[in-house]
């Protein structure tokens, strides 16, 4: 038996990737300790491509050399398990493929531990959920020296498309997909909480479900489609027994970790990610409700839905602006090459970020100069100065009323204050020097001293 491509775990991910793989004319082994799943598997399999295996050792000799092996198994400890299993059975020049939630520091350390043994190894960060993985998915790998050419010709075939090309990234470094990914989910958090906010808006202004659901569907018509729109819209109209569904959901957001490791990156860097902070935030918060009495009921106000429109597209802006500043930062320090507009066709398709948005900044950077940051370009700018007035007084008002927007005024706030002519800091410098001697670095001089403050 010579298979194109192992995959040991078969959960929600692993199943659906070995199905798109199998409609895609590649011969899969599948590696699994449940007899049971991997038959449930083989059922479903219309293609019959797809090989079941409980004994590992008999799994990696079912596959062609040199092997290619997808990991789809829970990020870390099992991972690690998995990997340490199979270097008792692959060979040199087989390439392992982390594809779970990695960690990017993680993968980093795991394509050394292959490398030392004379595996390739490429960290894959894989967004689009259950539906993605089976029809096409968004791919985000990083590399060591090389990937082989026929894996690149395999997952090209399962990937989303958009605009004639495959939303796949290949990016230089073990680590370097999983940390495009772990942005990816970071930038996700913030535009859900935007959404949550502005249905928050909505009902404070006497909007029903159904007429929350419509307006978020009327913003597909001013170029704001993103399939976190359409499934935000789907969601408010959604009834069973004649009752939103939504209405019965606990308000309490929990999370896995990736928003938080977002943002703790970004602060191990020293870079500001307020609003992916902002979104983390906001999930922990809402488990702790109940603080203190309630102090606004029934709050009702008038609202300009056009100043709500506005305020959501230079929310999304400004926090993807972040981000992909991030990106450049990481690139820079890391001494990466990694090109931003193939980040935003790497996230056109397939991923849950994927937006009519996305492929604005796309257009954007293409027309303009190479190799220049996202905030050099005026168009940029202009989107974000001609929706400003609009959401300042739509937050206005929301302050005015109690009514919380951390996200959208964060996001707000770090733009005025990254294009403000004056900074405070200086202050901050001088207050650290007074009571611990910190020092402080004069405006002509790249040198730190201590003044005299008496």
């Amino acid at each position: 038996m010579n298979n194109h491509i192992g995959i040991v775990g078969i959960g929600v991910m692993g199943s659906n990737i070995a199905l798109n793989f199998s409609d895609n004319d590649t011969k899969v082994s599948v590696y699994n300790k449940s007899q049971e799943k991997i038959n449930q598997l083989i059922s479903a399999d219309s293609s019959k491509n797809i090989s079941g295996f409980t004994d590992l050792e008999e799994f990696v000799k079912s596959i062609a050399k040199p092997r290619k092996i997808l990991i789809l198994v829970p990020s870390g400890e099992a991972t690690n398990s998995v990997v340490e299993s199979l270097f008792n059975f692959i060979e040199k020049k087989d390439t392992l493929i982390d594809g779970g939630n990695a960690y990017y520091l993680d993968s980093i350390d795991l394509g050394k531990r292959c490398s030392e043994q004379g595996i390739e190894f490429i960290g894959m960060g894989i967004s689009g959920g259950e539906t993605g993985a089976r029809t096409g998915p968004a791919l985000m790998l990083g590399y060591g020296k090389e990937i082989p050419e026929d894996l690149i010709s395999m997952i090209s075939r399962i990937a989303a498309k958009a605009d004639g090309q495959e939303c796949i990234g290949l990016y230089e470094g073990f680590g370097t997909g999983h940390f495009i990914k772990m942005l990816h989910n970071g930038i996700e958090y913030a535009e859900m909480q935007i959404l949550a906010e502005a249905y928050s808006i909505l009902r404070a202004a006497g909007f029903d479900n159904a007429a929350a659901s419509e307006f978020f569907n009327n913003l597909r018509k001013e170029k704001q489609s993103s399939y976190l729109i359409e499934i935000t819209s789907s969601i408010l109209n959604t009834q069973k027994d004649g009752a939103y569904l939504i209405d019965k959901i606990k308000p309490v957001a929990n999370h896995k970790g990736t928003g938080k490791l977002t943002v703790e990156t970004g602060l191990n860097y020293g870079f500001p990610l307020p609003s992916i902070f902002e979104a983390f935030n906001a999930r922990v918060e809402s488990n702790y409700q109940k603080i203190w009495p309630t102090t606004t009921k029934n709050i009702k106000i008038e609202l300009n839905p056009i100043e709500l429109q506005e305020a959501i597209y230079f929310s999304r802006l400004s926090t993807l602006t972040q981000g992909i500043l991030f990106i450049e930062y990481f690139s820079k320090r890391e001494n990466l090459e990694i090109k931003i507009e193939d980040v935003m066709q790497n996230w056109l398709e397939g991923c849950i970020i994927r937006s009519d948005l996305l492929k604005e900044i796309k257009s954007i950077l293409k027309d303009g100069p190479p190799n220049k940051s996202i905030v050099e370009s005026e168009q940029i700018q202009i989107n974000l100065n001609s929706r400003i007035k609009n959401t300042k007084n739509l937050l206005s008002h929301c302050i005015e009323n109690n009514i919380p927007t951390p996200v959208m005024y964060s996001s707000l706030n770090w733009y005025i204050n990254s294009s403000s002519g004056f900074n405070p800091s200086s202050l901050i410098q001088a207050q650290r020097d007074y009571f611990g001697a910190h020092k402080v670095q004069l405006r002509e001089s790249d040198e730190f001293l201590h003044l005299n403050w008496d």
